[in-house]
């Protein structure tokens, strides 16, 4: 696997569970906007970063590892915050 599956392949499981949650929002009686917006972030972060390693790949340009996991760190955040807030 290239550094490029190697970082997709986690990004999009987050995105999975980000979007799961954020579909069963709809089913508890009370919904913070907190909750919704930090798992939204996280989703549209980690889209965010796939897409920036996809289009660095394709055009022959490289992205440092200290980038991508400040992002990495960045999308952790948001995602755990939402299990703090729920």
């Amino acid at each position: 696997m290239d550094t490029i599956e190697r970082v997709a392949v986690p990004l999009l499981l987050v995105q999975t569970a980000s979007v799961v949650f954020l579909w069963s929002l709809d089913t508890l009686e009370q919904v913070s906007q907190t909750i919704f917006t930090l798992f939204l972030a996280a989703d549209l972060l980690s889209f965010a970063l796939i897409s920036h390693l996809y289009l660095r790949s394709k055009t022959g340009g490289t992205t440092s590892p200290m980038t991508i996991l400040i992002w990495g760190l960045v999308i952790t955040a948001f995602f755990m915050a939402g299990f703090l807030f729920s």
